[in-house]
């Protein structure tokens, strides 16, 4: 990332436009991307949270206060990142029919401490966050439910 981001006066993050139009324009492709799909999301807001381990602001999708995904930007690429709790959420997945074959493999190949899993989902190209999408669409389903 060519440009060095920071917090605003009020101690928030970057919009998230900034923080995508601050990336290469090949990542910055296939972070509008995941933008759109974010912000498709019935009753889901956009932030910007700033991530210790990579240093860096980060996008991210709520629903209420609970985070849908987020996405980074590794030296090995992008990903659609998310929190999955292995005894409520990772039996959904499993069982979708909608989520692709190769998600599941990711979700089962993930270990999780504390009974819950940080899913790293390579989005590589434009089908990769395609098949991201429909992971997120099963938390959507699941975050909206508890919520009531």
């Amino acid at each position: 990332m060519a440009t060095k981001l920071v917090t605003t006066e009020a101690g928030e993050g970057p919009k998230v436009a900034v923080v995508i139009d601050a990336m290469a324009v090949e990542d910055s492709r296939i972070m509008s991307m995941a933008q759109v799909l974010g912000l498709a999301l019935p009753g889901a807001d956009e932030r910007t949270v700033y991530d210790g381990f990579c240093r860096e602001w980060t996008p991210a999708y709520y629903l209420a206060k609970r985070q849908i995904f987020h996405v980074h930007v590794f030296k090995s690429g992008i990903r659609g990142s998310m929190f999955v709790g292995v005894r409520a959420m990772e039996p959904l997945i499993m069982a979708s029919p909608d989520v692709p074959d190769h998600i599941k493999e990711i979700v089962d190949n993930t270990k999780g401490g504390s009974g819950t899993k940080m899913l790293k989902i390579p989005l590589a190209t434009p089908e990769d966050v395609v098949g991201f999408g429909k992971l997120v669409q099963v938390k959507w389903e699941f975050e909206l439910d508890r919520l009531g």
